[in-house]
């Protein structure tokens, strides 16, 4: 029989998280040594000294330790086409271009269908948002529910916000998770996400999906308010309070044809802090440097820092990164699939 803690013990818990957050976020950068080996043993401590790199159909992805060509491999597939309700200043809706339309069940049902005549394993399941925040999915989780059962393809799905009732279609349609941004600043809400709401909606979307038994890997995006870390630490909180799957850590990365294409992103210093953080608040989950990051010089310093900084996995990593990691001792693993399905490595 499970105890719970009395309600005292669990503020001071939870109060020592958010002081141990707050100090990776306000330490000068010369005094961030030592939280950067603390949430490198504390990564060591929970799990193995696998390190898990992924490469999905999003993405050609082709270096000289792994190839990934095939779109077909893992893609994302949007149930809106190009459409988005709520065009956020970072994006756009620019991001649904790269992925595969399918807007009715049976557009989707045939998708599914090309994917395992093409050797893929599984999907992303996207889209824009509505104006509530949510990815319009309850019309295409019967046929969902059918490519699970009867095509045994792994299905990940891009949910947005969570309301009851897509949380309970979900669990009972047996996805293998839900994946949803934390924000956790209303302003950045507001002004990014054109979505007049609260933040406290993510905290609810957590457990709506916990109440339905739906596996969920929360994002926080580093630097998405222009830049600026204002509301990953609230992020950070939230998840914390919760029992996530993973967690996956991505940058905002200035994108063309957006209002913020010439927007400077964190830098590799600020995307460490938000890792080493939520390494730190959470330490007994996998940890992960997901897909959007900035590239080039950027990204090869970012993926070295994230393994300092205790990360579990990578998705399409430089080959700086993969090189430091094996320089590092870790066992190497690559899967052209979604890195939210890293639990089944580690």
């Amino acid at each position: 029989m499970i105890i719970p803690l009395p309600m005292r013990w669990m503020n001071l818990i939870l109060t020592t998280i958010d002081n141990l957050i707050q100090e990776c976020f306000d330490s000068p950068e010369e005094d961030l040594e030592g939280l950067f080996e603390k949430a490198y043993n504390t990564s060591r401590e929970h799990f193995s000294d696998k390190m898990a790199f992924y490469a999905p159909g999003l993405v050609h992805y082709e270096t000289e330790f792994h190839k990934a060509t095939d779109p077909y491999r893992f893609p994302s597939i949007s149930v809106t086409g190009k459409g988005c309700a709520l065009n956020c200043e970072h994006c756009n809706a620019n991001l649904l271009d790269t992925m595969i339309p399918a807007t009715t069940p049976d557009a989707l049902w045939n998708v599914f269908n090309d994917i395992i005549e093409k050797g893929g394993s599984g999907c992303l399941i996207s889209g824009g948002a509505t104006p509530k925040g949510d990815t319009p999915i309850m019309d295409f989780i019967p046929t969902i529910k059918k490519a699970k059962d009867e095509l045994g393809l792994d299905i990940v799905v891009h949910t947005g916000v969570v309301y009851p009732e897509t949380a309970q279609a979900l669990g009972e349609a047996g996805i293998d998770g839900a994946m949803l941004d934390i924000i956790g600043s209303d302003e950045t809400l507001r002004e990014i996400y054109h979505l007049d709401k609260s933040v406290d909606i993510f905290d609810e979307s957590m457990t709506h999906l916990e109440d339905y038994g739906v596996p969920y890997m929360p994002h926080v995006i580093a630097g998405l308010h222009y830049g600026k870390l204002i509301g990953e630490a609230k992020a950070i909180k939230m998840i914390a309070k919760h029992k996530p799957n993973s967690v996956v850590v991505v940058a905002f990365m200035p994108l063309d044809h957006t209002p913020m294409h010439d927007v400077t992103p964190a830098s590799p210093m600020d995307i460490a802090r938000v890792i080493i953080a939520t390494r730190l608040a959470i330490p007994d989950k996998p940890l992960i440097l997901g897909c959007a990051r900035p590239l080039g010089a950027h990204r090869r310093l970012t993926d070295k820092l994230a393994i300092d900084a205790g990360v579990n996995g990578i998705a399409y990593p430089s080959d700086e990164g993969y090189e430091y990691a094996e320089e590092k001792g870790f066992k190497l693993s690559f899967a052209d699939q979604c890195c939210s399905l890293i639990e089944r490595v580690l």
